[in-house]
């Protein structure tokens, strides 16, 4: 009796490991050899997930766990504009190695995922030969693009690759046809317009691609230019009502709304809109994105209209201390920018044209670069290059200062009005090449007077 009880004891332990044990773990862990290391923190993006990795600056090693349930393609920034598209299973691991140096290879795989994350980096034959097809109207396009995927395709099912990889991958290849589609020009938008309807995906099971979500945005972007019969430049509160239509009158899949809907509308929770803080929790369930948004919401509070700005020490160009206390006395328009940025740089020519139209009068104008200490030199270069005036200072990386108008995301450029006693005006001011912009300023300065 002992003896059945003992063995029915061990076949539980053993059904229990296989039902279990199969599953294994739900990490994925992903390691960093970086032979040549600068310096530069890489960075790995799942969706809306975006986190770093830190390196042993001696060894040029280190390494993340993801935390997946499924199969995800992780887009992995290695140095500055560059990246890479890996693809990861939980309990399998994958490792980058890779060096700038001549002579070494740049990058390459290893692990129970290299293969296919060698695979994903390989050139399709889409990119090349698209592009000849345009002078031959939207159906000459379309029929070479779908020629094109077929060859992709094929090419794919020709590898020994498992069934789940493959079924993302064709997916893959579908989405960057579509994104090939989305960049071409045609004069006749309404036929444009009828083709990509047509061939549209709306289905979340594409959310895990990069490419797709990429794809949502512009076709969006693309809806809200080619639908609108003025040719201004949308931005503010007018772009994002412009997009939000365009969104709920093309898509329905509710993942899909949900992210269309997040990344039209999370930037808009430091700005107290309440309509657009309400669209925002009906639509975004995410759990992260939420918390994130609430801290945004909550520190709008903070940057509200009559609130001090917060106290700042900052360098100048000359490399001079200058504080908040020392710009009292004028109406201040702040301008947060980089040299990276390119709206920041399109907007100085308007920037430096206020500056002459005020010249003189009680409002100072100052630029404060958000650049890396790093790239400081950089950064006093661009304004001896462009020309820049005003007062010219740097952030010097204080990012806690920064994080009370940006909490949760860089967006640059920002602009900022403060009143003679530093308090805020309107922590979301118009830019420079908005006319509402120079009507502000005469509006303040006529009530001084």
């Amino acid at each position: 009796m002992k003896m059945n009880t003992l063995k029915y004891m061990l076949w539980i332990c053993c059904f229990s490991l296989a039902l279990y044990g199969c599953k294994g773990k739900q990490t994925s862990t992903l390691s960093f050899d970086i032979r040549d290391y600068d310096g530069t923190t890489p960075r790995v993006a799942i969706g809306s997930m975006n986190r770093s990795v830190t390196i042993d600056s001696v060894t040029g090693q280190g390494s993340i766990e993801l935390d997946i349930k499924s199969p995800v393609y992780a887009t992995v920034s290695t140095r500055k504009f560059e990246s890479k598209l890996c693809f990861l299973e939980p309990g399998k691991d994958l490792k980058l190695t890779y060096s700038m140096k001549p002579g070494e290879k740049e990058i390459k795989y290893d692990g129970a995922l290299a293969q296919e994350t060698e695979f994903l980096n390989q050139l399709n034959f889409y990119n090349r030969t698209v592009a000849n097809v345009v002078n031959g109207g939207i159906q000459t396009y379309v029929n070479t693009s779908d020629s094109i995927l077929m060859v992709n395709r094929q090419k794919l099912n020709e590898t020994t690759f498992s069934k789940t990889f493959k079924q993302l991958e064709n997916k893959r290849l579908l989405t960057n046809s579509l994104l090939q589609l989305l960049r071409m020009y045609m004069k006749d938008t309404t036929l444009y317009l009828q083709t990509l309807r047509e061939r549209v995906i709306d289905d979340s099971t594409f959310m895990v691609i990069p490419a797709y979500r990429e794809f949502l945005d512009q076709y969006i972007r693309m809806l809200v230019r080619t639908t609108s019969k003025s040719t201004q430049l949308f931005e503010g509160t007018e772009l994002a009502d412009r997009r939000l239509k365009c969104i709920f009158e093309n898509m329905k899949d509710p993942a899909v709304l949900s992210y269309l809907v997040d990344i039209t509308l999370f930037h808009f929770g430091a700005h107290g809109i309440e309509k657009y803080n309400n669209l925002y929790r009906q639509y975004v369930k995410d759990p992260e994105r939420l918390a994130l948004f609430a801290e945004a919401c909550k520190k709008a509070e903070k940057t509200a209209p009559g609130q001090p700005c917060p106290d700042f020490c900052f360098q100048n160009n000359k490399g001079e201390t200058v504080t908040l206390a020392d710009l009292k006395g004028k109406f201040m328009y702040l301008d947060i920018w980089a040299t990276w940025c390119g709206p920041c740089k399109g907007e100085m020519p308007s920037l430096l044209e206020l500056e002459k139209r005020f010249e003189g009068k009680d409002i100072l104008f100052v630029s404060l670069s958000v650049d890396k200490n790093k790239d400081i030199e950089l950064w006093k270069q661009t304004i001896e290059k462009m020309g820049l005036g005003g007062i010219q200072l740097h952030l010097g990386e204080n990012w806690a200062w920064l994080k009370n108008f940006m909490p949760a995301s860089l967006s640059v450029p920002r602009f900022i009005l403060l009143d003679r006693e530093g308090k805020i005006i309107d922590a979301n001011m118009s830019r420079p090449s908005d006319k509402v912009t120079a009507e502000r300023f005469h509006e303040l300065l006529n009530a001084k007077n």
